[in-house]
């Protein structure tokens, strides 16, 4: 059976049809499986039930795995595999764990994933074991395209300018990344926090798109406190243009890959009923150093 992709939505995204995640492709399907994941940005395998072995194995083929900073989340099984749960052990909702990507004002959870990392990632790999009976849907937004829509004027004020992104600690804008970051050491804050362009360049299609996010960037380098909040939430106000949006709604065995090298952010809807349980697992496919726009 030949490779397929379905679009998501007009802006971004691409179902994947013909691939079983949990055999090995070969060379030519995986090089169609990466055309499609540059040409969409998204890509979706519904429907196909993982264990957390399996899922490392399928997301190998993408390139080498990066544990999460936080080991307390690592699967017993594997530790290149992250737990996402809204459950305590005991059952009881756990506030911390329901707002790791998920937010009630979705304008502010908008990120790519390890931006506080000075190499982020290249792709994560998210995979449904238990979803709720409504709501919390995974959405995206095409950054690339809000960069392209941009006034030139505000193109220029931005270009070339550094935004730091930290982890923990004092420097945080946003709720539910500082709940999620509480569980970390300071020794593990410490190393959690990197610097990287306000507007990058994909290291493969060479497309600008803005980088600077709601979750996780903090302040821009080299201007006045004032200067730096009116910029990031200009950038944070076409980031969040609902025309440059699309989101998934989840079903049991969904597995959902995302570039995180610039073009696409994502963010979770934290809007389901608080009483269902919602497991997933996630990979992270290690990435390397942001690279600025330069016109």
């Amino acid at each position: 059976m030949s490779v397929e992709f379905r679009p998501m939505s007009d802006v971004g995204g691409a179902e994947v049809i013909g691939i079983d995640v949990r055999a090995v492709m070969s060379e030519a399907t995986l090089a169609t499986v990466e055309a499609g994941f540059l040409d969409y940005g998204v890509l979706l395998f519904r429907e196909q039930p993982m264990t957390a072995l399996e899922l490392v194995a399928f997301s190998r083929q993408f390139g080498d795995l990066q544990p999460h900073v936080q080991k307390s989340y690592h699967h017993s099984d594997a530790p290149e595999v992250v737990n996402m749960t809204n459950r305590k052990p005991d059952g009881s909702f756990d506030e911390a764990g329901a707002r790791r990507g998920a937010i009630e004002n979705l304008r502010d959870g908008w990120h790519s994933d390890l931006s506080y990392d000075p190499n982020p990632a290249k792709a994560t790999l998210l995979h449904s074991l238990e979803v709720t009976s409504s709501g919390g849907n995974t959405c995206f937004t095409n950054v690339a395209r809000a960069f392209a829509a941009m006034p030139d004027t505000l193109k220029s004020r931005v270009i070339g300018k550094m935004v730091e992104f930290p982890y923990g600690g004092a420097k945080m804008r946003n709720k539910s990344a500082a709940t999620a970051a509480d569980a970390m050491d300071n020794n593990t804050q410490k190393h959690a926090q990197a610097v990287h362009p306000a507007i990058n360049v994909h290291p493969v299609s060479r497309r600008p798109a803005i980088y600077a996010n709601p979750l996780l960037a903090y302040c821009i380098q080299g201007v006045s406190p004032q200067e730096s909040e009116e910029l990031l939430e200009s950038l944070f106000d076409w980031i969040d243009k609902p025309e440059f949006h699309w989101e998934h709604e989840w079903r049991v065995g969904d597995t959902i890959m995302w570039d995180n090298r610039g073009g696409i952010m994502h963010s979770g809807r934290l809007d389901y009923p608080r009483g269902e349980a919602r497991r997933f697992i996630r990979t992270t496919v290690r990435g390397g150093p942001t690279e600025a726009y330069c016109p």
